[in-house]
This record gives structure tokens, C-alpha cells and sequence, in this order.
């Protein structure tokens, strides 16, 4: 485990490996969290996080959604990689296509809310980053 401050250090310098989950319910929503911490601090943000050492990306990515809403998921497919730049930190995000497999929804401390977006939806109340991965995948 890297400490303070050399970790803060690492991540205003280098990008940072992540995952995100585009969750589909069987109505086509799609799944969004609020976030409580920077970046995108209170926006609605799709569940994921950063990659530890040794895991791969799906591993994340189920590790991730599980910690952050206690669902399962089933991976569909790989829907492309993001590189964004935040005050905070730089992400290079590889997004995946889920469905919900099982599991009841509970967050976790770092998320205050959730909510299902419809596609057009999301194309007008999501952070623009976020718009671009719906564009992509859906129009």
C-alpha cells in the first residue's frame, strides 16, 4: 500500500488504470450513482474504480460494482477506453456493457444516491464525459 503523501504525489502526476460499469435494468436504463468525492464531486457518475495490482479488468470491474452497490453483474462486452483529465487526477477508463445479474442495491459511503437514466436521458443529465460513452455505445 502506497501512504500520503506520496500517493496523492502519483496520482497528480501519472494517469490512473480504472473501470466503469454501464449497468442495464430490462427496461434499457441505465444505472448512475452519485458521487460524494472529487472529481466529478455530486455528479452522476456510472459504477467503477481504479485497478489494484494483479487484477484484471473484469475483476475490477465485478469487484468494483459489487463494493459500490452490492449488485452482481454480467459483462456483455467492452464498449472502449476514456483517457479524462480532472483538476484532480487523470483516469484512463476501460468501460464495459452490464446487465444486472443478482444481488439488492446497498452503497457504499461514497455514493449518496442512485437512480436509472433512459438513454436520451443520460444524454442531457450526465456529466459530458459520460454523454460521450452513451453516444458511443447507443446512438
Amino acid at each position: 500500500m502506497i501512504r500520503e503523501p506520496l500517493f496523492t504525489q502519483i496520482v497528480s502526476l501519472m494517469p490512473i488504470p480504472s473501470v466503469e460499469a454501464v449497468v442495464l435494468n430490462k427496461k434499457d436504463e441505465l444505472l448512475v450513482l452519485k458521487r460524494k468525492n472529487p472529481p466529478a464531486k455530486n455528479e452522476w457518475w456510472f459504477p467503477g474504480g481504479r485497478m489494484r495490482k494483479g487484477e484484471t479488468f473484469e475483476e475490477t470491474l465485478n469487484r468494483e460494482v459489487k463494493e459500490e452497490t452490492g449488485l452482481d453483474v454480467k459483462i456483455i462486452k467492452l464498449l472502449g477506453v476514456y483517457s479524462r483529465v480532472f483538476l484532480e487526477r487523470h483516469d484512463v477508463s476501460i468501460v464495459f456493457l452490464c446487465e444486472y445479474n443478482s444481488g439488492n442495491m446497498v452503497l457504499n459511503s461514497e455514493h449518496s444516491e442512485y437512480r436509472f437514466l433512459s438513454i436520451s436521458e443520460s444524454l442531457t443529465k450526465l456529466h459530458p464525459e459520460l454523454q460521450k460513452v452513451v453516444r458511443d455505445a447507443f446512438c
